[in-house]
């Protein structure tokens, strides 16, 4: 197989003028127009040749012999691309996003919300963000409540306002003073530690310790019960509407994949989550999103991080013809301003 052939300057700034065109305009481009208006030194003849030959290349495709061009996946990726390299992802003047749009909730659920409708209000497509897992909140308080007399519940209140309730089962009896010993004692040896820390090695530490006196053991095995379950990070998504005012995106196979979404979720949970590994910003394109069932659509997700660690991801889904100089930028933005926020949060 013989090597791809490379765009010479003038099909490169042919290529990335065309799509350019065509994401503001939503209308296959024609040639007289285009030269005119792009002040190309060529004449419309010559247009259309640089046109045919990168529609034989594969960045262009023509809906009708009479019509203009519009790009293909293929010329998305070439102008995207060349976008990444352009701007190096730096936010633009054009686009205002306030700190306190991440920064002003208390409360994280309403955070995760907050950013979500940010995405999509801002982009005017869908905003779709998966969260973290429990296992980074840190722990603030811990209660526990008698429900019966073999029955208790263990209520967790973290440093972010987030409030978790787990039932627990024993093979004991216990009195509720022993349980309001016990919420004291957990508290004071659990406070300002992660979920993950707790579960990885704070129980571990406080078995070999041997103390003496209160039931620790039983406090211990209560708390641990209560944090064993594995729960799934929540999948948030804010504008589908937006997408049904987009001409194209109501065509019949892209109407399709709009209904599929809002019917099953899970779709975005594994498109996000196959993309969790990837550390930063990342852009798929059409046929590159491995999901028969989204078709006619394009990502712009970032994962966000506590840390070191990756912990959850957030985006915008829209068509392909998506303006990805404005969508890309603030996709990037928003990521690092969630991973700053959250780390700030478990410290």
């Amino acid at each position: 197989m013989f090597p791809e052939k490379l765009l010479n300057e003038r099909e490169a700034a042919v290529l990335r003028a065309l799509v350019y065109e065509y994401i503001i305009s939503g209308k296959p481009v024609g040639s007289r127009s285009f030269v005119q208006k792009y002040s190309f030194t060529i004449s419309p003849a010559t247009m259309r040749n640089i046109m045919a030959d990168l529609e034989i290349l594969g960045y262009l495709s023509q809906p009708h012999t009479s019509a203009g061009r519009i790009p293909t996946d293929k010329g998305y990726r070439f102008y995207v691309d060349y976008l990444l390299d352009k701007y190096n992802h730096s936010f633009s003047g054009e686009i205002e996003v306030r700190d306190d749009v991440v920064g002003r909730e208390l409360q994280l659920e309403k955070v995760f919300f907050s950013i979500t409708r940010m995405l999509s209000n801002m982009s005017h497509y869908a905003g779709v963000m998966l969260t973290p897992k429990l296992d980074f909140t840190v722990v603030k308080r811990i209660e526990l409540i008698p429900l019966d007399t073999s029955e208790v519940l263990v209520v967790l209140v973290t440093r972010t306002g987030m409030v978790i309730n787990r039932k627990v089962t024993l093979s004991v009896g216990v009195t509720q003073d022993d349980l309001y010993e016990f919420s004291k004692f957990l508290t004071a040896e659990l406070s300002g530690y992660s979920l993950h820390d707790i579960k990885e090695k704070i129980f571990c530490q406080l078995r070999s310790l041997k103390l003496e006196g209160l039931n620790r053991e039983l406090a211990l095995d209560i708390a641990q019960l209560a944090l064993n379950v594995d729960e799934e990070s929540e999948l948030h998504v804010d504008g589908i509407e937006n997408l049904l005012k987009i001409p194209e995106m109501i065509e019949e196979e892209r109407l399709k994949s709009l209904l599929n979404i809002i019917e099953e979720k899970n779709i975005l949970r594994h498109i996000l989550e196959a993309e969790m590994p990837d550390e930063g910003i990342k852009t798929l394109i059409g046929s590159e999103i491995e999901e028969a069932r989204v078709a006619g659509c394009s990502m712009v997700t970032s994962t966000y991080r506590i840390g070191n660690a990756n912990v959850g991801i957030l985006g915008v889904l829209g068509p392909t013809r998506m303006d990805y100089e404005k969508v890309v930028p603030l996709v990037d933005y928003t990521g690092r301003a969630v991973s700053t926020l959250l780390t700030n949060m478990s410290k």
